[in-house]
């Protein structure tokens, strides 16, 4: 039962897509700086994006249960791998850690400017 929950749980995040916006912000840094970032702001900046896309898509799935029950019954929720009340804590703690590690980017670096 809670191999299945996790299982559903993970299935939530449709990986690719908070990935792929995770490099773009990877890349966006890049620009910005015009230097190759930290390994500190490549894993933070990865890291807010991919929790932050991830929950727009955990929620789309609980918006969407009424039609995936038919178009997509494989999904976690029709298929009952998960509850409602399951996605909604997991998208209020994925969205935690985005904001979390968006956060500790402004707090690292107002930490550097201050020993420069």
């Amino acid at each position: 039962m809670f191999r299945t929950r996790m299982l559903g749980l993970f299935r939530l995040f449709h990986f690719e897509l908070p990935f792929t916006a995770g490099v773009c912000v990877i890349l966006g840094e890049l620009l910005a700086l015009g230097k190759l970032p930290t390994t500190t702001e490549i894993v933070l900046g990865f890291l807010s994006i991919f929790f932050i896309s991830a929950t727009s898509l955990i929620l789309n799935d609980y918006f969407d249960i009424e039609s995936d029950k038919i178009n997509a019954p494989e999904r976690p929720l029709p298929a009952s791998l998960v509850t409602e009340r399951d996605v909604v804590l997991f998208s209020i703690v994925v969205t935690m850690l985005g904001f979390i590690t968006g956060y500790l980017i402004t707090v690292l670096h107002q930490l550097d400017q201050k020993i420069i």
